[in-house]
């Protein structure tokens, strides 16, 4: 029983970190239409690499771009 919570614990880590790591990417890479003007270059950067690891555009439909 004790492997099974060690096993839940750390899926339920790894899925918080993708998502945490997903909507924060999203939230810079929406928000810095030009990256000059909305933000530093190192935090747009950091933005478009997160939401690029994590898949990107999910739902290719639905884009604000």
């Amino acid at each position: 029983m004790e492997r099974h919570l060690k096993i839940i614990g750390i899926v339920v880590i790894v899925v918080g970190c993708y998502l945490g790591i997903r909507y924060f990417g999203s939230v810079i890479h929406y928000s810095c239409a030009e990256p000059e003007s909305d933000g530093p270059p190192p935090i747009c950067l950091m933005g478009e690499l997160g939401w690029v690891l994590t898949g990107g555009n999910l739902v290719p439909l639905w884009t604000r771009n």
